[in-house]
């Protein structure tokens, strides 16, 4: 997992470290100054953008194992222009028409079990 800076909460936190007790130290992860950086070490061909704003459902996309699975923050999601320079790999999670939006965590795990569904 990668975390790109600015972060909205420190790592050394101690509500972070709380709330991550049961798996934080299985976890694979890395601070990562910026985008291009991230992109420097992953193909940006191999990231999907999740987003409100996408048209394509995460459901009618084959997934392969060195995808990365790329969110924005929860109060504001990805960059209008990183969504314009990756439109084609923009997906959302579908949700009733009157609802804001799902929470970070969720719209992680539902993309994330699907990945791993189309694994098995």
């Amino acid at each position: 997992m990668w975390m790109v800076r600015p972060l909205g909460f420190q790592i050394d936190d101690r509500q972070l470290r709380r709330a991550g007790l049961d798996y934080w130290q299985y976890l694979d992860w890395e601070v990562i100054d910026n985008f291009d950086a991230l992109t420097k070490r992953l193909p940006l061909e191999r990231m999907w953008f999740f987003s409100k704003k996408a048209e394509k459902s995460y459901a009618d996309v084959t997934f392969a194992p060195d995808d990365a699975l790329v969110f924005g923050s929860e109060s504001q999601g990805l960059p209008d222009s990183m969504l314009r320079a990756n439109a084609d790999r923009c997906l959302r999670i579908p949700i009733h028409p009157n609802a804001r939006c799902l929470n970070l965590a969720v719209s992680v795990a539902v993309v994330a079990f699907e990945v791993k569904r189309q694994s098995v």
